[in-house]
C-alpha cells in the first residue's frame, strides 16, 4: 500500500523531494504559503563548478554535475521547457594567489575538464576589467530558477497535491509511527522549510547560519558582453539578450526577503570594478540561504519522532545539490537505503539536540 508523505515548503528542497516521490507513485500534499518565504525564487540559479578563492572543485562535483545535468533533461522532457544553460564561466583572477591557485589545479588532470583555459589581460577589450588575466571554467552554467519552480507548482496543483496556506506547527499531532494533519494521517512529514527552519519546534536546535543574500537584474546594450556567465568576487549571468542577473550579497544580521538599497548599491559597486558598464537596473531580490554551519545539507529523521523527518540546508547549491540529495531521501523513505554519514542530521543529535 502507498505510503502517504506530508512536505512543508516548496522551495527547491520541497519540490525535488515531492516530485521523486511522486515518480515513484506515493501520495504526497505540500503545504507552502505561495512561497512568501521562499528564497528559492530569488536564486540567480548560477551552478559553478569552482568556488571561492583558492579556486576549488565544489566537493562531489565529479558525481553531482553530472546528476544533476541528467536530472534536469528528465524534466525538460517532462515539462517541454528549458532549464538548465550551459554556459562557460569567466573567472577574472584578483590577485597572484587566484593565479597561483589556477596553475596548481590545472596542472591535475583529471580536473582539466573543468580548469579550462587561462587567457591574457585585456582579451575583452574594454568590455571586462581583467587586468590579471582570466581563465574558463568548463562544465557549468545556469538553471532557469523561475521557470522551473513555476512548473513544479503548476506540478503539484494539476496533481492536487499542493496546498497554498502558512503551516502552523501547532495543528500537526505526532505519533509514533504517523502524524496527523486536518484530519489526515501520514505516515511521514518532512520539512523542508529552508530558513524557516528557525521557528520549527522539532528542529531549532540544528546549527544553521542563515545568510540573506540580494540579486538584481540588469539591461545593458545587447552584446556589450561576452555570452558566458563572468565571476570575480560578485557574478553577471546572461539570462537573455541584454538582461542580466547579478548578484549577490551575504548578510548574517536580519533573516528576511526584504530587498534594501544598501544591498544594491553593494552589487552595482562591486560589479563596476570588472565590468564598466552602463547598467538599468529593473529588477531587485532576496532571499535567506538555509546554511549549516559545516556547509553541508541536512537530512534524515527527527532523534526522537521517527515519523517527522528533515530535507534542508541546500545553502546557495541548491541546484547542483537537490537533485542528487531528494533522490537520496526517497530512496531512504520508501527503499530504507542508508544517508551518506556526511549529511545526515544524526551527527548534530549528540551535541545540539536536548
Amino acid at each position: 500500500m502507498p505510503r502517504k508523505f506530508l512536505i512543508i515548503g516548496q522551495g527547491l528542497a520541497g519540490s525535488f523531494l515531492a516530485w521523486n516521490l511522486l515518480q515513484r507513485g506515493m501520495p504526497v500534499t505540500i503545504v507552502d504559503d505561495t512561497h512568501s518565504d521562499c528564497s528559492s525564487f530569488a536564486a540567480a540559479g548560477m551552478i559553478n563548478p569552482i568556488t571561492g578563492k583558492r579556486l576549488v572543485l565544489s566537493p562531489r562535483c565529479e558525481r553531482l554535475l553530472p546528476f544533476a545535468k541528467s536530472v534536469y533533461e528528465e524534466l525538460e522532457q517532462q515539462f517541454h521547457q528549458t532549464f538548465f544553460e550551459p554556459k562557460d564561466i569567466i573567472r577574472l583572477f584578483r590577485d597572484a594567489k587566484e593565479l597561483n591557485a589556477w596553475e596548481s589545479k590545472r596542472a591535475i588532470t583529471h580536473l582539466k575538464e573543468y580548469y579550462g583555459d587561462r587567457l591574457p589581460p585585456g582579451n575583452y577589450g574594454a568590455v571586462l576589467n581583467d587586468a590579471l588575466g582570466s581563465f574558463l571554467i568548463r562544465q557549468g552554467g545556469y538553471c532557469r530558477t523561475g521557470e522551473l519552480m513555476q512548473c513544479f507548482t503548476d506540478h503539484f496543483r494539476s496533481r492536487e497535491c499542493l496546498w497554498n496556506e502558512r503551516f502552523d506547527h501547532k495543528e500537526l499531532q505526532v505519533y509514533d509511527d504517523h502524524v496527523m494533519w486536518r484530519g489526515q494521517g501520514f505516515d511521514k512529514v518532512i520539512f523542508a522549510e529552508g530558513y524557516q527552519a528557525q521557528n520549527n519546534p522539532y528542529f531549532n536546535w540544528l546549527p544553521f547560519n542563515f545568510a540573506k543574500g540580494e540579486i538584481l537584474t540588469l539591461r545593458a546594450r545587447t552584446g556589450l558582453l561576452p555570452d558566458a556567465v563572468i565571476s570575480c568576487g560578485k557574478w553577471c549571468i546572461p539570462i537573455a539578450p541584454g538582461t542580466y542577473t547579478v548578484g549577490s550579497t551575504y548578510g548574517w544580521d536580519r533573516f528576511d526577503c526584504t530587498v534594501t538599497d544598501a544591498g544594491k548599491q553593494a552589487i552595482l559597486s562591486d560589479l563596476g570594478r570588472f565590468i564598466p558598464g552602463p547598467f538599468t537596473v529593473t529588477g531587485h531580490n532576496a532571499g535567506v540561504r538555509p546554511i549549516v554551519k559545516d556547509l553541508k545539507p541536512v537530512l534524515g529523521l527527527h532523534p526522537r519522532h521517527p515519523a517527522v523527518a528533515i530535507f534542508n540546508g541546500l545553502a546557495s547549491k541548491g541546484l547542483l545539490w537537490g537533485p542528487f540529495y531528494a533522490r537520496q531521501m526517497t530512496e531512504f523513505l520508501l527503499d530504507a537505503q542508508p544517508l551518506e554519514p556526511e549529511v545526515t542530521v544524526d551527527r548534530f543529535a549528540a551535541k545540539h539536540f536536548q
